[in-house]
């Protein structure tokens, strides 16, 4: 199952401070770690809340620099999503190709419940707060923001696991007054998820689990098309646990990998090895189906099964945009078959 952790760290930013915006004396990130986590591998299926709670009150700083708040004002949050996250029904944004995820954030005082990110100028119901002109104080009955939930929802059946890189998800804003409609741009709290891959029980075993390699041999510098040197890879997979067992699924398979800068369709070269940064921008590799159909990089293409046996393959050669010189020497490109199934 997956096992949520938590760690705090600190954030530091600057900003003018507008009348009755609410700081953290101490900003805090709450990193929600997913490593070596399982997931039940079921379109639909929704994980148990991962949590961050810091279990106390922490210390905000609220400013009045130019006009005061009168008495008595409730704290205002505004809960947002970082990144650009489509919704997709029901309190869930989509965070990748397989995966939804919904935050809810701990809103404190006499509202006393989760709320559902994003969120707008959302009251805690405690009118607690006031300040007058040219004032800056602290107070430390803050505790809005210093717990929440996050779940994952399956999107679509995962094989082989699915990385997830850092990532900074969701942050929480303050203010105090009833007539002040902005927020400011430091974070009362920030919510990010910590690089984990998430292990599913299925699998595919391409190739046996080795390393495929194609060599070109020696090539013009000059007119590729991508229909000439062609090599042919053929290859057989092996897919086998959880919805495998007994079940016949429908498997597709693609290249996925660094594209070329001329062509998104095709994987691009280096001349300083497999991992190399040194980009050779007018060469590429091209891919065709084994009955010489186009395989784009980065499409799945459905492939033929005999129970969880399968057979798959490709064309490889090199290419180039037609009338470009490329430079003499060798080149590198490594890329990844991975599948995918209904």
């Amino acid at each position: 199952m997956l096992r949520p952790a938590c760690i705090v760290s600190l954030l530091f930013a600057s900003t003018a401070m507008a009348n009755g915006y609410v700081t953290p004396v101490t900003p805090m990130n709450y990193v929600i770690d997913l490593n070596n986590s399982n997931l039940r591998n079921e379109i639909g299926y929704v994980t148990p809340g991962f949590t961050w709670d810091l279990n106390s009150n922490y210390s905000g700083n609220i400013t009045c620099p130019t006009a005061a708040v009168p008495r008595w004002s409730p704290v205002y949050y505004r809960g947002v999503y970082i990144s650009n996250l489509p919704p997709v029904g029901d309190g869930y944004v989509r965070l990748n190709d397989f995966l939804d995820m919904r935050v809810q954030i701990w809103i404190d005082g006499n509202l006393d419940q989760y709320v559902q990110v994003p969120f707008d100028n959302r009251s805690n119901l405690l009118d607690n707060f006031w300040c007058n002109v040219g004032a800056s104080f602290s107070s430390g009955n803050f505790r809005s923001g210093s717990a929440g939930i996050v779940s994952f929802r399956v999107r679509r059946p995962i094989i082989n696991g699915i990385q997830i890189s850092d990532r900074q998800i969701v942050e929480m804003y303050g203010r105090i007054g009833r007539t002040v409609e902005t927020f400011n741009s430091i974070p009362m709290s920030r919510i990010t998820i910590s690089s984990a891959l998430l292990y599913v029980p299925e699998r595919c075993v391409i190739n046996a689990g080795q390393t495929i390699e194609v060599e070109f041999g020696d090539i013009p510098t000059s007119g590729l098309d991508g229909n000439s040197f062609e090599k042919t890879v053929p290859l057989t997979f092996r897919c086998e646990g959880g919805a495998f067992e007994g079940n016949a699924l429908k498997i597709s398979l693609g290249i996925s990998g660094r594209p070329a800068s001329f062509n998104q369709d095709y994987l691009a070269t280096s001349s300083n090895g497999y991992q190399g940064s040194q980009i050779i921008n007018n060469l590429g590799i091209k891919f065709k189906q084994l009955n010489g159909d186009e395989l784009k990089l980065r499409q799945f293409y459905p492939v033929n099964m005999q129970g969880n046996i399968g057979d798959w393959g490709f064309i490889a050669a090199p290419v180039s945009p037609q009338g470009a010189n490329i430079p003499a020497g060798d080149f590198y490109a490594t890329a990844t078959i991975v599948a995918a199934f209904q």
